[in-house]
């Protein structure tokens, strides 16, 4: 890894946690003017029926959970003569949700739950769909990079994708999705770092 791969990784991971940070507190301490957006911003842009709520139903599954343990178990042993790579999925995936998990249960925030039959029970902040799709589709294109070169990075469009359709279907803030993609984004490229510096 090049001075300046490292540096630019580096810079992008202070920059995550600069952003993550501060909007954690906000959350935290229920700050009104964020409050008040966020719940502003899910009842206008919420999809209560309708062919396209059908279609967002279907694409936030390229950010569900079980979904893309799966998929990271699956790549990982196809990858498993370079347990390096193997590990970095794996790790990356799981420890994104975990981290996701863990910041949920410290910051215990109510969801918007407009959809009452199809809330779920578990805590808005942050994304865990966002932050799983950041730290999967992030690591695909990192591994897809020296094969494709720089249209990997179109990969990272996909969280972008999962994190709207969670607010369009009423059961997130923006500030949640935000949140997701940002630990997500910060738990790939630190991982990512540590990739290069053993390879």
């Amino acid at each position: 890894m090049t001075r300046a791969q490292r540096g630019a990784l580096t810079a992008a991971l202070l920059v995550v946690l600069g952003l993550l940070l501060p909007l954690t507190i906000l959350v935290r301490d229920h700050w009104a003017p964020l409050r008040d957006a966020d719940n502003e911003t899910t009842r206008a842009l919420a999809l209560r029926h309708g062919l396209v709520r059908d279609v967002v139903l279907g694409l936030t599954q390229l950010g569900a959970p079980l979904v893309l343990e799966v998929a990271a178990v699956v790549i990982a042993i196809a990858l498993r003569t370079r347990w390096r790579l193997a590990g970095y999925v794996l790790v990356t995936v799981f420890g994104a949700e975990l981290s996701s998990s863990v910041l949920k249960s410290t910051i215990g925030r109510l969801r918007p739950c407009l959809d009452l039959a199809s809330c779920p029970s578990t805590s808005s902040y942050p994304s865990g769909h966002a932050a799983g799709a950041a730290a999967f589709w992030g690591a695909l294109a990192v591994l897809l990079l020296p094969r494709i070169g720089l249209r990997a990075w179109l990969l990272l469009a996909v969280p972008v994708v999962v994190a709207l359709t969670r607010v369009l279907l009423g059961v997130h803030y923006p500030s949640d999705v935000i949140a997701g993609l940002l630990v997500g984004g910060c738990w790939a490229a630190a991982w990512t770092v540590v990739l290069k510096e053993a390879t």
